[in-house]
């Protein structure tokens, strides 16, 4: 049974697209302290800004007092993914993927339906992992998270009160500025992005770094023939970027200096189908937005993994996994189990998991809308 369970593992790890997923969702950290058993997520902000230190007359004329900084704390309540699919008995029949059609030897039923429930696992973990990517996407270009059912009735909603000025729409729409502008002279994009940065300057008290462009904003960015001419492609050395980003569906496009800043840019351009609607295809970067970003070193923005009570599984599930929970690369956080139900005659693979995506750091990144 051990020979099973290695198996049974290995196989659910190596489902296709298992990491290379998620480049959005990638900016938010996973700590030893992501997975936790509690129903709400804490938000501590604390506002420290940029105070200089007072000077005093001499040394005789003592301290100046301190008061601690002021903080908010909020509890944010985790949302719900959940979902089953039937292994039926009688499928067991059915030849798998990979199989041959002539049957010489002695059928293994339980390695096939391993294999069975392996392939539902590996699909309902895609999902939520999608859904994370959904998350991380909204509040990066909106401050909300905004979730629904299977019937497009909305089911969580997260308000994170961010400021206006991170979220603003440019006064000039990018595809009408002149292509020919120069800076100094006339209006371009990266004025736009310095005024938005110079806004998260005073408010994070950090640099942003990193321009990750919608499809459209990409387009209108680089008609401009200044952006066009001093745009460096020579990527190879990013900062602090994470190496993994790159495998994660953004595209490098370089960077460009401007002003006081350097920045790294991206476009992104990956899809998903809503839920019921496979023949539909929504971008997770609206085209006509760009997110303002520090560098990696400088965000405090969490993955964060609600408790789910432990039910005892079935006979079948401690034989094909022995772990109440799956975590994937120590990234996801999933919660499978296998039942058996005599209604349906098959067994019943569900998976629950409660990701939530948060920006403690909530005023050290910005959204633009160009368009």
């Amino acid at each position: 049974m051990i020979n099973i369970l290695i198996k049974v593992i290995a196989l659910f790890a190596s489902q296709p697209d298992i990491t290379k997923m998620g480049f959005l969702s990638s900016f938010f950290a996973v700590t030893p302290d992501s997975f936790t058993d509690s129903e709400f997520a804490d938000l501590d902000e604390i506002y420290e800004g940029e105070e200089i230190a007072p000077s005093v007359t001499d040394l005789s004329t003592g301290a100046v007092v301190l008061f601690d900084e002021k903080f908010k704390n909020g509890q944010i309540p985790f949302p719900v993914y959940a979902m089953k699919s039937p292994a039926q008995i009688a499928a067991l029949m059915n030849r798998q993927p990979g199989e041959s059609a002539y049957v010489e030897e002695k059928i293994n039923w339980f390695a096939r339906l391993a294999k069975i429930i392996v392939k539902k696992f590996g699909r309902m973990t895609n999902m939520i992992r999608r859904s994370m990517e959904q998350q991380a996407a909204q509040v990066l270009q909106t401050g909300d998270i905004i979730l629904t059912d299977e019937n497009g009735n909305q089911t969580f909603k997260l308000n994170l009160k961010s400021k206006a000025s991170h979220f603003p729409t440019v006064t000039t729409p990018w595809e009408e500025l002149n292509a020919a502008n120069i800076p100094g002279h006339a209006h371009t994009p990266l004025d736009d992005l310095d005024m938005v940065s110079d806004i998260v300057r005073d408010d994070g008290g950090v640099d942003i770094a990193i321009a990750i462009f919608g499809e459209k904003s990409w387009k209108d960015f680089i008609k401009n023939d200044w952006i066009r001419e001093n745009l460096k492609k020579d990527v190879l050395n990013m900062g602090a970027l994470s190496p993994q980003i790159v495998n994660l569906g953004g595209k490098r496009q370089g960077y460009i200096d401007y002003g006081s800043y350097r920045y790294l840019l991206f476009t992104y351009n990956a899809r998903y189908n809503p839920f019921g609607r496979k023949e539909e295809k929504l971008k997770y970067l609206d085209p006509n937005k760009v997110i303002l970003l520090p560098e990696i070193s400088d965000l405090v923005f969490m993955r964060i993994f609600g408790g789910i009570p432990t039910v005892k599984p079935d006979t079948i599930f401690d034989q094909l996994f022995g772990v109440d929970k799956v975590q994937i690369g120590n990234e996801y956080d999933i919660r499978p189990r296998v039942f058996w139900s005599d209604d349906n005659e098959a067994y019943i693979a569900e998976i629950k998991s409660r990701p939530l995506m948060l920006p403690i750091s909530k005023n050290r990144y910005a959204c633009i809308t160009t368009n």
